[in-house]
């Protein structure tokens, strides 16, 4: 017998996740602040717990998907919060990207109970989490991570054990450090191809073209010729994250001046009305600065 699943964040991202693991065969149980949220899983044989306490009753392994410390809390604290209905034979999964700090913490308040503990973000966005080929970065014990892989691999194409409770989070913080400044990177370079005369398709062939060809940069292109920039990853969850890579930063005594500077652009995007764009419309930002008038 599977293991039965409780998923709570049904957004961007988790809602197809959480669809990845129903279509694996795994029982599957889910909740969502929004009742609607649940329709679609609902028909595809899902049951919807009416509270996140109903949903740990029911379920042996628990995963959280959602924004941040304040969603997570929400979910775990009060009469009928997910922290009631655990004890020693369940796992609590916590997908979502929070600060190494905030996940030791929530690991610390959970322990009491016996429960097993493992934090696992992922690296990707909306389109891998639709194709079940997101990365997981999974902090806990060895054995726990193993025995959760077969869960965590019908969302992702692979599973790095990244060490202890909080580590997943640390890899995620770095990982997107890294993201955060090729996007605005990209985005500056475009910016200053622009106000040379350069054309975009010109310096977008050239860069994906030579050695500073990847992934990333060929997902975002076709976002940068058109000017419009759906959300894959929106503008206000790197902003949210480069908040906790500057905290996590401090905390650590780690030198990190690229992303001070990345993170006044999110910062800026996200007061200017750009944080549900994709995380690219950081470009917006520079246009602006720069006096170009392209929307």
């Amino acid at each position: 017998m599977k293991p039965r699943v409780g998923f709570m964040g049904l957004g961007l991202m988790g809602r197809p996740m959480a669809e990845n693991i129903l279509r694996a065969g795994y029982p599957l149980v889910v909740y969502n602040r929004s009742r609607e949220k649940c329709a679609m899983l609902r028909e595809l044989g899902a049951m919807v717990a009416e509270t996140p306490r109903q949903l740990a009753e029911k379920c042996d392994i628990v995963v959280m998907m959602v924004t941040g410390p304040e969603a997570v809390y929400a979910l775990l604290s009060g009469e009928e919060g997910c922290a009631m209905g655990l004890d020693a034979s369940k796992t609590v999964v916590n997908m979502s990207t929070l600060s190494p700090e905030f996940t030791r913490e929530i690991a610390a308040t959970l322990r009491p109970l016996g429960v097993t503990y493992v934090d696992a973000p992922v690296s990707g966005s909306r389109r891998p989490a639709e194709e079940g080929s997101l990365l997981v970065l999974a902090g806990g014990p060895q054995e726990a991570v193993d025995a959760l892989r077969p869960v965590l691999l019908t969302m992702a194409r692979k599973v790095i054990h990244c060490g202890g409770v909080g580590q997943g989070s640390m890899t995620k913080m770095a990982v997107n450090l890294l993201l955060g400044v090729m996007m605005q990177g990209l985005g500056e370079a475009l910016n200053f191809g622009r106000q040379g005369g350069v054309d975009d398709a010109v310096l977008l062939d050239a860069v994906t073209s030579g050695p500073l060809a990847c992934g990333l940069y060929a997902l975002k292109e076709q976002m940068f010729q058109d000017g419009a920039y759906p959300a894959q990853f929106p503008l206000r969850h790197m902003n949210k994250d480069m908040k906790f890579v500057l905290d996590t930063a401090h905390a650590t005594g780690a030198s990190t001046p690229a992303a001070h500077a990345a993170a006044q652009q999110y910062a800026a995007g996200a007061a200017t009305g750009l944080g549900d764009m994709d995380f690219a419309a950081v470009i917006k930002v520079l246009e602006a600065l720069s006096g170009d008038g392209r929307k």
